[in-house]
């Protein structure tokens, strides 16, 4: 059982010039789901999904381009942002099939599907479990569970998934301790001037709700069981058209050379000069390359 219901709502993000977005909430098998939609009517509808530590919030500077062409809707993750908790838990195959639940709660056609970070796994296996649904899927800034994520860590010395893989530690440092945790990972983005303090107060809002660090977390802590889900999938390649993004400073080809063992008509596209955080340190020249793709696809797919 699903039900929706819509908001208006003006946007939190400063400086766009886009006026009032549409915030709403659909329930979806108990799970209430916040949801963030802009756009042209009648345009091709587009998903984008984030990370973490992120919410909706961080495709604030990507919605007014994309919305110019197609309908855009930013969800807030299950378990994390305003979005409910799942009392099956959190993993990528639970997280994509309440995407497709709201989905069909608001009657969306065939949709384009863009993940970074935490959202590539889960629009990989939204776009990999129900193809007939997903129009083209896109790969933002990681590689997936079991085909490439595993020696990405250890390359790259990502401390940060066997810190959150121990049940209850994170949470026990973490709590009340928020800003802290959250501002060691947007380092980065901070010091380019990409995310603001008022961004980041955002962030420590939605992460400082209850259960949400929990919740990350335990994304975190279905890494096994994600990795099989994924490897299962993957012995069907995606159908649809897919492109793979990578951030230069963070991560180089690891998308492009991930996803392209799992999908048979893909690109790739590597944005030299961003970090991690790409929707918030380059978003113009992200959103060109999502339009892009996006236009190539829908001819391919029509």
């Amino acid at each position: 059982m699903s039900e929706q219901t819509r908001a208006q709502g003006p946007t939190t993000e400063g400086g766009t010039g886009t006026g009032a977005w549409e915030h709403g909430r659909t329930e979806v098998d108990g799970v209430d789901l916040h949801w963030v939609h802009a756009g042209k009517a009648g345009g091709t509808p587009v998903v984008l999904l984030h990370g973490w530590p992120q919410t909706w919030y961080a495709w604030r500077k990507v919605i007014p381009v994309l919305a110019q062409q197609h309908e855009v809707y930013a969800i807030d993750l299950p378990g994390l942002g305003d979005s409910g908790s799942s009392s099956l838990g959190h993993g990528v195959r639970i997280a994509a099939d309440l995407l497709d639940g709201w989905r069909a709660a608001l009657d969306l056609p065939r949709i384009h599907v863009v993940g970074h970070d935490l959202g590539g796994p889960i629009g990989y296996t939204w776009a990999a479990s129900r193809p007939g649904h997903v129009r083209s899927f896109v790969l933002v800034g990681v590689p997936l569970h079991g085909f490439g994520l595993k020696e990405l860590i250890a390359r790259a010395g990502l401390w940060h998934f066997g810190f959150f893989s121990v049940p209850g530690l994170a949470e026990g440092l973490s709590q009340g301790r928020e800003r802290v945790l959250l501002e060691h990972f947007y380092q980065h983005a901070v010091d380019s001037g990409a995310v603001r303090p008022a961004d980041i107060d955002e962030y420590v809002r939605s992460y400082a709700l209850p259960e949400r660090l929990a919740n990350g977390f335990a994304y975190y802590r279905s890494l096994g069981a994600d990795t099989a889900d994924i490897t299962a999938l993957a012995r069907t390649k995606l159908p649809m058209p897919a492109l793979a993004v990578g951030c230069g400073q963070a991560g180089g080809p690891a998308p492009l050379d991930s996803l392209a063992r799992v999908a048979s008509d893909v690109r790739g596209e590597i944005v030299a000069e961003s970090g991690h955080f790409i929707a918030e340190e380059q978003p113009d020249r992200l959103a060109a390359l999502l339009l892009d793709f996006f236009e190539r696809a829908s001819v391919r797919t029509s």
